[in-house]
């Protein structure tokens, strides 16, 4: 089974025009306030019409600047400012692992309990799978939200707890032995929310109440219940339209654990501050709740309970971000500094990562030694220029990236005078000139500089960067099997862990896959090997055949939910009333 992402990812969305993506380290000029050189950092979303983000730096303990940039809800014109509440999606993390160290702390329970002593529904894997692995994200277990879109599940429709539940619940195998490697997991983290639900008897969201937030004076952070909750100053979610402008999205999530929490920026500094005075916890559970993980073979796994462990320029950090609708939040601690960055952002073309980062820069630099960041090439410096829309038909074509052309590439075509991109199995997504012959795409970081047209005025190929690699890609005539090839691969398809029908049909264009609310042509990767395109993101499949009995089923994966099993299935013609 193979994982192949190219200019794709989850829920891709696209990005303002002053794209804020991979710079040099920012310090402020000499002379200039720190606070001028963070304005300057969101001066593309600090206008009429623009989401934004709420930024917050911590030192000793203390906010030493709290700003709101942009706008919190674009259709009522309401500023953002320090107050507001954000849906801060994996922050929440954090809170549910401490939930299990106070537990644990409390006798309830041990890190090294199988998961199945307080959830026996959750199926006999043949192995056990512990509490600490969930913590760590390497229990095995495949992800809920790939498995609730490959169910049929919407963006913007609610998912509950229950439904979650029952899904884990009907899984028959894990992505990987627990404990040999590392993926992350959501569905660990809501069977961690679960758990703490089993072992005090109250749910989460009142357990982190009673013994995290009110102890720690957080009066604006809660687990919701339900998405329909009331949160005073919530912010608003978007996603940047193809129009050039945004749209709204909603947060219909209704589970809590891996996600669900919301909060300001101003709790956070409280949360952070914990980390240093032990309020909630002591020093020597925090301590414990910041080691990372070590893998089956030995080798360290730098994420921790709720928390990432890693390195910024010689600097020691503590962080995690979180990711969900149109919101995008990063908290990350330098702890030799006693210095933290919080930025939370309602809309995911502002780079909170990289912005966290750079702000860190401005007040540090000038006074702790740091490793000179890394040196940036002008590639990575994106702007979008003005682009002639009649010279996008001679980019439009199929670019091969791999040594079978045409088995893995990249599809350019031209929609009302854009160019939009399409990796092999993955989401169709804009991309955007920053040069004349180079491009950018805003979801993610991924460009393509396309071949000089030779004298026929034809591009003969181009290089794909992504990923610190730069990948030739000629141009090539895409290939298609011969429908003779296709044709036994047709059929209706079950699996009996997702409870869906899949069907896989012949035409003129070549084969289709239908799914619950939706379908996406097959592009052919191997010899029963395809490649697909749902609305989340990439998936493949690898059908299983023999000269004697065809293709009987295949196994389905995504980036974290591997190897489906899909049957095929005889179904018989509805009968005439």
């Amino acid at each position: 089974m193979k994982h192949i992402a190219l200019l794709a990812a989850m829920m891709a969305v696209l990005a303002p025009s002053a794209m804020a993506g991979a710079a040099p380290a920012t310090s402020a000029q000499p002379g200039e306030a720190p606070e001028r050189a963070v304005d300057s950092l969101f001066a593309a979303w600090n206008r009429p019409g623009m989401p934004g983000a709420v930024v917050e730096v911590i030192r000793e303990g203390k906010v030493v600047l709290s700003k709101g940039y942009g706008y919190a809800d674009l259709e009522h014109n309401v500023p953002m400012t320090p107050a507001a509440s954000f849906t801060i999606g994996s922050n929440s993390k954090q809170f549910t692992a401490l939930s299990i160290y106070l537990l644990a702390q409390d006798g309830k329970l041990a890190l090294d309990d199988d998961v199945r002593k307080y959830l026996p529904e959750v199926p006999d894997f043949g192995k056990t799978i512990t509490i600490r692995q969930l913590l760590h994200h390497t229990s095995g277990l495949r992800d809920y939200f790939d498995l609730m879109f490959l169910k049929g599940a919407r963006i913007d429709e609610v998912v509950t707890q229950e439904d979650v539940f029952a899904l884990v619940k009907r899984q028959r195998a894990l992505n990987f032995a627990p404990g040999q490697q590392f993926l992350y997991s959501n569905t660990g983290y809501l069977l961690l929310g679960q758990i703490v639900q089993r072992v005090s008897g109250m749910p989460l969201a009142e357990f982190a109440r009673m013994r995290i937030f009110e102890p720690l004076g957080m009066k604006h952070t809660q687990f919701l219940n339900g998405y329909g909750t009331l949160v005073p100053q919530r912010v608003r979610s978007y996603l940047p339209s193809g129009a050039g402008g945004y749209d709204y999205v909603a947060v219909c999530e209704a589970a809590d654990g891996a996600g669900g929490a919301v909060t300001t920026a101003g709790d956070l500094a409280r949360w952070d501050r914990n980390f240093y005075d032990g309020r909630v916890g002591g020093m020597d559970l925090l301590a414990q709740m910041q080691v990372p993980g070590t893998l089956g073979n030995g080798h360290p796994n730098n994420y921790a309970s709720g928390l990432l462990i890693d390195s910024y320029r010689g600097r020691r950090i503590v962080e995690h971000g979180g990711d969900i609708s149109g919101f995008h939040t990063q908290l990350t601690r330098f702890p030799d500094q006693h210095f933290s960055v919080v930025v939370l952002a309602n809309s995911p073309d502002l780079d909170k990562d990289e912005l966290v980062r750079k702000v860190a820069d401005i007040y540090l630099d000038h006074e702790v030694p740091a490793a000179p960041a890394a040196p940036m090439s002008p590639d990575k410096m994106f702007r979008e220029v003005a682009f002639d829309p009649a010279g996008l038909d001679a980019l439009v074509g199929y670019y091969a990236l791999s040594p079978q052309a045409g088995v893995q590439g990249v599809h350019f075509t031209k929609e009302d005078g854009h160019l939009w991109a399409q990796g092999t199995g993955q989401p169709r997504i804009p991309v955007f000139p920053y040069g004349q012959r180079s491009f950018f795409a805003k979801a993610i970081n991924a460009q393509f500089t396309f071949d000089a047209p030779g004298k026929d005025g034809i591009v003969a190929g181009g290089v794909l960067h992504q990923g610190g690699h730069d990948i030739p890609a000629p141009r090539v005539a895409r290939q298609t099997p011969p429908a003779e090839t296709l044709a036994r691969f047709e059929g209706e398809f079950y699996s009996d862990e997702l409870h869906v029908l899949y069907t896989v049909a012949l035409g003129k264009d070549g084969l289709t896959l239908t799914y619950p609310r939706g379908t996406a042509p097959l592009d052919a990767k191997g010899k029963d090997e395809f490649g697909a395109s749902f609305r989340f993101g990439g998936v493949n499949l690898d059908y299983q055949c023999s000269p004697t009995s065809g293709c009987t089923g295949f196994s389905l994966s995504t980036d974290r939910a591997w190897s489906l099993q899909f049957t095929r299935v005889d179904l018989a013609p509805a009968k005439p009333r």
